[in-house]
């Protein structure tokens, strides 16, 4: 950070590289759509470069960005629902960045009935996570896709860590009601 506050481009593009793709994945697990997740982390990079100077190292690099981020995505959000914008999700881009799921050689060995209910099972999932409101969504999103710990969510959230735990138990919460009544899972 030091060497970008001195105007070292090279500096920041090591930045961009190092977090673009953890970004992209947890912005597009938030948004559900890859070109307002592209366009989101795109935002946050130059607004990141722009702010630079207010850049305070309380938080690490990692967690600053998110919390730019965080912020960019809840303001698509809010904006696309006054809007009435669909919130359609890519099921290629689901396919790609999903963590767990078998690309290139491996996943043509497959059959195709398995990954066709793969597909319907991730887009069932984003679907629900679409459903949650925003101030569960994210430390959801951010601790199951991300791992960031609680205080690291906390930071992005700018809450104490505990809220962060009472709003994570409810979004699990609220996931597993939709998906009994989606009969994705079973009754208790």
């Amino acid at each position: 950070m030091e060497h970008c506050r001195r105007g070292d481009s090279s500096a920041f593009d090591v930045i961009v590289r190092r977090y673009s793709s953890r970004l992209y994945n947890v912005v597009l697990r938030y948004v559900g759509n890859q070109e307002d997740a592209l366009d989101i982390c795109q935002e946050a990079f130059l607004r990141a470069h722009r702010s630079l100077d207010g850049f305070r190292g309380e938080a690490g690099v990692y967690t600053w960005l998110y919390s730019i981020a965080a912020n960019l995505a809840r303001n698509r959000l809010r904006d696309r629902s006054r809007k009435g914008r669909n919130k359609g999700v890519s099921l290629d881009a689901l396919r790609e960045d999903a963590p767990g799921v078998a690309n290139g050689a491996a996943a043509a060995a497959r059959n195709p009935g398995d990954e066709a209910m793969e597909r319907e099972m991730e887009e069932i999932l984003q679907q629900c996570l679409d459903e949650l409101p925003d101030h569960y969504r994210l430390p959801f999103v951010l601790r199951t896709f991300d791992d960031l710990s609680y205080e690291e969510i906390a930071r992005v959230m700018d809450c104490p860590p505990g809220t962060v735990k009472s709003r994570l138990n409810q979004a699990r919460r609220l996931l597993h009601q939709r998906l009994r009544a989606l009969a994705v899972l079973e009754n208790e």
